[in-house]
C-alpha cells in the first residue's frame, strides 16, 4: 500500500512539473516614463505660453523691442519661469532649437526657462487688435509647424501666446505651461502631453 501511495505521489510531481508555468502578463507600459524618455531623445515641438504676467493693458501695439508699454512678466511670472528652469534641468529634456513671438513676455519666458536667447519667429506674433484673416493665418501656421518634424538631436520649443494654440491645437494652455506635440511626419500631429513646473504628464490617447 505504501508502495502505491509513493507512486501515486511520484506521479502528481512529475505531472505538476511538466505543466508549463501560468503566464504572467506584462506590466503595461507607463506611458509617462515612455513620454520623458522621449523627450529626452528628442523629436517633439513644446509649445510653452509665456508666464505669468502683470494685469497691465495692451489695446494697442508698440515698438516690440520697448518692453514698457506691453503686458510684462510679474513676481510670479519670473519665479515660475525659475521653477520651469530647474524642473526642464531636472527632467533632462533636450532642447535642439527654441523660437519665440516678438513680444517681451515671450522672449523673457525662453530666455528664462532654457538659459538662451530665442530665434524670434515673427509667425508666433498674437495680438487682440489682428484681424480675423491674420488671426487663420498665424493659425494655418502654427499647425503646419506643428506638423513638421523638428531637428534632430532634441526638442523644438516655440514659446508664444494661448489664443494660436487653442484655436491651431485645441489646447487651452495657463500662464507657464506647455503642450507637447508629437510630429506624425506626414503633416499631422498628437498632442501627446503637458510641461509644467510640476514635471511632465501624458495625456491620454486611448
Amino acid at each position: 500500500m505504501r508502495n502505491l501511495f509513493t507512486c501515486l505521489m511520484l506521479v502528481v510531481l512529475a505531472s505538476c512539473a511538466a505543466a508549463p508555468a501560468a503566464r504572467v502578463p506584462p506590466a503595461a507600459a507607463d506611458p509617462q516614463a515612455a513620454l520623458l524618455a522621449g523627450l529626452r531623445q528628442g523629436g517633439y515641438i513644446i509649445y510653452l505660453r509665456h508666464a505669468e504676467t502683470r494685469a497691465t493693458p495692451e489695446p494697442s501695439v508698440g515698438d516690440l523691442a520697448d518692453c514698457s508699454w506691453q503686458r510684462n512678466l510679474n513676481d510670479d511670472g519670473y519665479a515660475q519661469a525659475a521653477a520651469l528652469h530647474e524642473r526642464v534641468r531636472e527632467l533632462g529634456i533636450a532642447v535642439s532649437a527654441l523660437e519665440a513671438s516678438p513680444f517681451c513676455r515671450t522672449r523673457q519666458t525662453a530666455d528664462l526657462v532654457f538659459g538662451q536667447q530665442a530665434r524670434i519667429n515673427p509667425d508666433l506674433y498674437y495680438h487682440v487688435t489682428q484681424t480675423p484673416a491674420e488671426v487663420a493665418a498665424a493659425d494655418t501656421k502654427l499647425r503646419a509647424r506643428l506638423g513638421k518634424l523638428p531637428p534632430r538631436g532634441g526638442n523644438l520649443v516655440l514659446v508664444g501666446h494661448a489664443p494660436t494654440m487653442r484655436d491651431a491645437a485645441g489646447v487651452e494652455l495657463p500662464e507657464g505651461q506647455a503642450a507637447i506635440v508629437k510630429p506624425n511626419g506626414d503633416g499631422t500631429f498628437r498632442v501627446v502631453g503637458r510641461l509644467g513646473v510640476g514635471g511632465v504628464s501624458a495625456v491620454d490617447q486611448s
